[in-house]
């Protein structure tokens, strides 16, 4: 089966990962973080806006897809401190 992959501008994938790509009916995204593309750094503000600039850039990339949040059938969060994984 052939995939079909997708990237959106402004998106920022953490590590070597696809911003998106379609397998079946499906569009599986993942290595979304809350990095601002024009600071290269962390959303800053705490929890709150870090959350906010992640999902931000996960709709990024469900609009380059032709999709809307309303599209969504699952998320899967996961919630560390990066300055404490030593």
């Amino acid at each position: 089966m052939k995939r079909k992959v997708y990237s959106a501008e402004g998106a920022v994938a953490a590590g070597p990962y696809s911003h998106g790509v379609v397998g079946e009916d499906f569009l599986f995204l993942s290595g979304q973080t809350s990095l601002d593309v024009a600071t290269g750094k962390l959303a800053e503000g705490g929890i709150a806006e870090q959350t906010r600039k992640c999902f931000e850039n996960l709709f990024a990339v469900l609009s380059v897809a032709g999709l809307k949040p309303s599209n969504v059938v699952k998320v899967q969060v996961f919630l560390t401190d990066i300055v404490n994984l030593a």
